[in-house]
């Protein structure tokens, strides 16, 4: 256990001395390997595995300003984006409405697997005050319109400026839902593959309270 005792120690000194990879390597890695013995080699290789996704989290998030994701409680960031129809799409628009954001890519396996459930949540809350909203990002805006096309999708899609409103929440998984109350305030995000619907309903709870059991 010695090993995995380490681990918040060195993670911190790191972050404190902003300690840069030939540094790491040469000083901090010598001094984990050495004294462990045959029988702590998978505890050593799990903390050193740590280790290396907290530091390289850190030096990419400070060094190419790429922003952490945004946390339930803060405020949705101005955006503005142009729908594959051609109208323009602004924060301003969802001003006293819960909001409903899908950030999909069309390469993206599951992305494909998850839109069902969005437009299951689409499907049923028709008639509410519920916005959804799909999202194209990292890729083309071609290939969003084949997205919108293989799934019948009936909500609006943005197939331009989604990168840039991807960025400004942190969001670099695709697929990834946020979920946005009537006040602007994102209240809770899901990342990754949706395999029930009822992973999309507990967003929905956050933001409108009364979503509806399949």
């Amino acid at each position: 256990m010695a090993a995995m005792n380490l681990t918040p120690t060195i993670i911190i000194r790191i972050k404190e001395t902003n300690m840069n990879m030939k540094d790491f390597f040469a000083v901090r890695l010598p001094a984990i390997v050495k004294g462990v013995n045959r029988s702590n080699v998978i505890i050593a290789l799990v903390a050193l595995a740590i280790i290396l996704n907290a530091l390289f989290n850190h030096l990419v998030l400070s060094r190419s300003g790429l922003r952490e994701m945004i946390e339930a409680g803060n405020k949705l960031p101005d955006f503005s984006m142009k729908l594959i129809d051609g109208r323009d799409v602004s924060n301003r628009d969802f001003l006293g409405k819960p909001a409903v954001y899908f950030f999909f890519a069309n390469w993206c396996p599951c992305a494909h697997l998850s839109i069902k459930f969005v437009k299951r949540a689409f499907e049923k809350n028709k008639g509410s005050n519920l916005a959804i909203y799909g999202v194209g990002i990292q890729d083309s805006t071609a290939r969003y319109g084949d997205f919108v096309k293989k799934h019948n999708i009936e909500f609006p899609v943005a197939n331009r400026g989604g990168d840039d409103f991807a960025e400004s929440l942190g969001i670099r998984t695709t697929p990834t839902l946020v979920f946005v109350d009537d006040k602007g305030i994102v209240r809770f995000h899901f990342l990754g593959k949706v395999e029930r619907y009822e992973q999309v309903e507990t967003g929905l709870n956050t933001i409108m309270g009364t979503a509806t059991s399949p």
